[in-house]
C-alpha cells in the first residue's frame, strides 16, 4: 500500500495531519466498501465535525485521561483530537476500510493507544468507557431506540452530534442534556448527555 497524502489543519492551538479524502487511493477503497454493501459516510467531512473538533480541543477536561469510545468513527477527525489525550481510545465503525483509514490517520498524528471495534455497536461486546462520542446516529425510530438502549446500558457520558431530525428532537425532549453547540445552516446540533 502506498503512503497516503495528508493535509495539515489547525484545530484550536494544535495542528493535525488529516487524510486527504480526495486522493484516488481513498476513492478506490471507499468504492470497494460500497461494492460489498457497506453504506459509506466517511468519504467526506461535514462542517459540523469541524465545530465538534474545535469544541473538543477547547474542552480537553471532558476526555483527558479517560477511556473514550467513538461510535461510527469513519475516518474521524475527532478521533485524532480525542486520541491525543484520552487514556485509551476505542474506534468503532461498520466498515473495515473506514477503521483502517482512521487507524492510518491516528498513527500519522502519533496516536498509538487505540483499539478498533468492527461492527454494529449495538451487537458488540464493548469495553467499559467513561465517554462515548458519536455523530449522526439518530435518523429514525429504530436508530433512536438503539441509541437510547445503548445509553442506558452503558451509563457513561455521551456526546452526540446529529441532524435535527424529528426522532432526534423527540429524544432531546425526553432526555436531560446540555447543548454543546448548534449549527442552523447545517440543521444539526451537538449535545452532552451526562450520566
Amino acid at each position: 500500500m502506498k503512503h497516503m497524502k495528508y493535509e495539515l489543519e489547525r484545530i484550536g492551538e494544535r495542528e493535525y495531519f488529516l487524510l486527504d479524502l480526495d486522493q484516488r487511493e481513498v476513492e478506490l477503497r471507499v468504492m470497494e466498501d460500497m461494492d460489498t454493501g457497506v453504506d459509506v459516510y466517511y468519504d467526506r467531512r461535514w462542517e459540523v465535525t469541524g465545530l465538534l473538533t474545535s469544541w473538543l480541543e477547547a474542552h480537553q477536561e471532558v476526555y483527558a485521561g479517560k477511556r473514550v469510545l467513538v461510535i461510527g468513527a469513519g475516518v474521524g477527525i475527532e478521533t485524532a483530537v480525542l486520541g491525543r489525550l484520552a487514556g485509551k481510545l476505542f474506534i468503532n465503525d461498520l466498515s473495515a476500510t473506514a477503521l483502517e483509514l482512521c487507524s492510518e490517520q491516528l498513527r500519522e498524528n502519533g496516536v498509538v493507544d487505540y483499539e478498533r471495534l468492527l461492527g454494529r455497536y449495538e451487537a458488540l461486546d464493548l469495553p467499559e468507557v467513561d465517554l462515548i462520542v458519536a455523530s449522526f446516529l439518530v435518523y429514525n425510530k429504530e436508530t433512536l431506540g438503539a441509541v437510547r438502549a445503548f445509553m442506558v446500558a452503558n451509563g457513561c457520558d455521551f456526546i452526540l452530534m446529529n441532524e435535527n431530525l424529528p426522532d432526534f428532537m423527540k429524544c432531546l425532549g425526553e432526555l436531560r442534556h446540555e447543548v454543546i453547540f448548534e449549527n442552523e445552516d447545517q440543521g444539526a446540533m451537538c449535545v452532552l448527555f451526562k450520566r
